[in-house]
């Protein structure tokens, strides 16, 4: 608990300083705002028009995607809050020698190699994401909402663990190859994608189906038990997957940082 405090005490104070530093150029702060807001009603409108003539795409309704949009957005701005920084400047500290200095720092290296900075100028992304998915929800009626509500928590926190767990493996490659933007570009590709109901895709092949399961255990699953529909296969196999792939991917962080040859050495 101590040592939770203790890192938890390092985010505010990280959060604080981007925060701080955001501030001293409110117009570009404000700019992302508006930006933000009007990619998110852009592709609300763009479901909507999809569903103008259709009540259920392959047993998926409007409101039902709209909230898996809502959830996926909301993964967006959390990661943008937290973790998401850990794609930029990574490898450029490494080229440089300036990953030396977290080494040499009583704190837990994988720690400070992710939660670098805040995304302050993504901060309307939660709140936004938030209102769609509380919109989504009133107009979907679920029952037992208050236990559906506590499983959509614990597994939005699986579908982050395992985000990061990918981006972790992906930023263990900088170690031995320094210059990944490439593969960083296609970690983005993968959260944009988990904005869309994964799940309601049929008549693709196996290996595709296969390729679908990680992006729907992400977003798709945390919305339906939102919405009542409890499914343990995929409940289990989403919790599984995330602690395993953390595991994992620690693992291969730790094993790859010993190969690691200080720039300025």
């Amino acid at each position: 608990m101590k040592t939770f405090k203790k890192y938890l005490s390092i985010y505010l104070n990280i959060f604080k300083m981007s925060f701080m530093s955001e501030m001293t150029h409110k117009g570009n702060f404000l700019t992302w705002i508006a930006v933000h807001s009007i990619s998110l009603l852009t592709l609300i409108i763009f479901f909507k028009l999809v569903y103008t003539n259709v009540a259920q795409i392959n047993g998926w309704s409007q409101y039902q995607s709209l909230l898996v949009l809502g959830t996926g957005t909301l993964i967006t701005g959390l990661g943008s809050l937290t973790f998401f920084p850990f794609m930029y400047g990574f490898s450029r500290e490494i080229q440089k020698g300036e990953f030396d200095f977290k080494l040499a720092k009583p704190l837990n290296i994988l720690f400070q190699s992710a939660f670098r900075w805040v995304d302050i100028e993504d901060l309307i992304v939660t709140p936004n994401a938030i209102l769609l998915i509380i919109y989504s929800v009133l107009q979907l009626h679920p029952q037992n909402l208050l236990p559906n509500t506590i499983g959509y928590i614990v597994l939005l926190t699986s579908s982050m663990l395992f985000l990061f767990s990918i981006l972790t493996l992906i930023q263990s490659l900088a170690f031995r190859f320094i210059q990944i933007n490439s593969v960083t570009d296609f970690y983005w590709s993968i959260v944009n994608i988990t904005k869309y109901p994964a799940k309601a895709i049929k008549n693709v092949s196996q290996i595709a189906l296969y390729a679908l399961v990680p992006l729907a255990i992400i977003s798709s699953v945390p919305s339906e038990v939102l919405m009542g529909k409890w499914e343990p296969v995929w409940i289990i196999g989403s919790l599984t997957l995330a602690i395993t792939s953390f595991i994992i991917s620690r693992q291969v962080f730790m094993f790859s940082l010993r190969h690691y040859s200080s720039a300025s050495s």
